[in-house]
């Protein structure tokens, strides 16, 4: 008999004897036992599903994740590590301690086995699975997690079913299965999905909460149909440039972007929650539609706060772009020196397509409510560029890499624009305007010279 054989036996001697006692049996074989934790997972699985509906953002407890990715990826971690432990087991064909006629007598066997392969343990493996990969996704966790992977293999050798170097085999392969899931699915985790992107229009949806940082200050107002709305502003110069975030996006997101371009330029920042978002009552967004109201409400607060409407600039990214263009057609009064739109639609459920295929964009439609998609079907921003006026310059800024929105958009919005003043950049190696690439020095030069150019038309160079 080899000595880490021996060092085996004598590993499971130990746990199987000297830690016995009626107690730590009873609640070993509830551990080991699978069918007493499926009522806990069936219950996980619909908390997730139900939770799902509203995802919370990076900065709260729980990082933004998909939980229907996470159903699957538990899923494909116990298919993984299930067959790889079936794999070995009838490969190495290793007898089980409790089935081995010298081994068991030696032991207090109490748990019978209809099989008799021992190495490695698929308890072990399907328990580590799990734990690694749900530790990776979310991370406070993983103490339960762990430690309910450790007491399952703890379990196998108190019960004489397994010896320790079977379950440590078993932890290897689980812990591999599960990080090998979790790197292949790691990026659509974060991915509102289909079902997720149909909820924006039913459930208010977690947003970072929080100040942008003691450089910027609270301010609220009214939106033009009259919700109280909260916002910030980081004051510079006359000149003001007026932030509105995309769908699922955060007014908060484009913070550091603002105060890097105060840097250059001097101007005042202003961020403007829309509906569905925190910082507004209203908990459901309409994609774009009744946002306007958000915006006009913004640019009156502007324009009150002592801020004139020739030096005022909105930037507009994905949806809130295109809600910018119908707003500054309707503004009147208030309408601002210009428009910059960044990664805009021309057509919703288009942009859903070139996203999701053809399949995705009707299942969407079928998701989500129908007086949204009616809504949404009507709604095409090239529409109203010829009610803007002529004098309201518009800028557009497409990324050469974006799926959502690709530079045919821009290309299209600039066909239909009559204002005096309009051009179109494209950003190359960029993809969609979201929270994770608001502030890359590309953008920031892109944005610098489109405010130059939409300012120093009008009243010269900055001040």
């Amino acid at each position: 008999m080899s000595e880490l054989l021996q060092w085996d036996i004598k590993l499971l001697e130990f746990v199987n004897l000297k830690l016995a006692s009626p107690l730590v049996t009873q609640f070993m074989l509830f551990i080991t036992d699978k069918h007493n934790w499926y009522p806990f997972i069936a219950f996980t699985v619909v908390l997730l599903l139900v939770q799902g509906r509203r995802l919370p953002h990076p900065g709260n407890r729980f990082q933004r994740t998909n939980p229907r990715v996470f159903i699957f990826g538990l899923i494909m971690c116990v298919l993984l590590a299930d067959q790889g432990g079936s794999f070995l087991k009838h490969n190495v064909e290793r007898i089980r301690p409790n089935r081995d006629e010298t081994i068991a007598p030696l032991l207090e066997c109490r748990l019978s086995t209809a099989g008799r392969r021992s190495f490695p343990s698929n308890h072990a493996a399907n328990s580590a699975a799990l734990a690694v990969f749900s530790s990776l996704v979310y991370p406070p966790v993983t103490v339960p997690a762990l430690l309910f992977a450790f007491l399952v293999g703890v379990s196998r050798v108190y019960l004489a079913v397994h010896y320790p170097s079977d379950v440590l085999a078993g932890w290897l392969l689980g812990s591999a299965s599960g990080l090998l899931v979790w790197f292949v699915l790691k990026k659509r985790l974060g991915w509102l999905g289909i079902t997720g992107f149909s909820n924006l229009f039913r459930y208010r949806q977690h947003q970072i909460t929080g100040s942008p940082g003691e450089k910027w200050e609270e301010k609220n107002w009214a939106s033009l149909d009259g919700y109280l709305v909260t916002g910030y502003i980081l004051p510079g110069s006359e000149k003001l440039v007026v932030f509105i975030h995309g769908l699922g996006g955060s007014f908060l997101s484009r913070a550091l972007l603002g105060e890097k371009l105060r840097s250059l330029n001097g101007a005042s920042f202003l961020l403007v929650p829309l509906r569905g978002s925190d910082g507004h009552p209203l908990g459901v967004t309409s994609g774009g539609t009744d946002e306007v109201h958000d915006i006009l409400g913004a640019l009156r607060f502007a324009v009150e706060t002592g801020y004139r409407t020739e030096n005022i600039i909105i930037y507009g990214t994905s949806m809130g772009g295109s809600a910018a263009l119908k707003a500054c057609s309707l503004a009147g009064c208030l309408l601002p020196a210009g428009i910059v739109v960044h990664g805009s639609f021309s057509s919703f459920f288009q942009s859903a397509e070139n996203r999701t295929g053809k399949a995705g964009s009707l299942l969407l439609k079928f998701l989500m409510p129908g007086p949204a998609v009616r809504s949404l079907e009507r709604f095409r921003p090239v529409n109203w560029l010829c009610c803007l006026n002529r004098g309201c310059a518009v800028e557009y800024i497409y990324a050469d890499g974006d799926r959502v929105s690709p530079p045919g958009d821009g290309e299209l919005m600039l066909k239909h624009t009559v204002s005096d003043i309009c051009g179109l950049t494209i950003l190359e190696g960029h993809s969609h305007p979201t929270g994770r690439n608001a502030d890359g020095n590309d953008l920031v030069s892109a944005l610098y010279n489109c405010f130059d150019r939409i300012w120093a038309e009008g009243k010269g160079e900055f001040q």
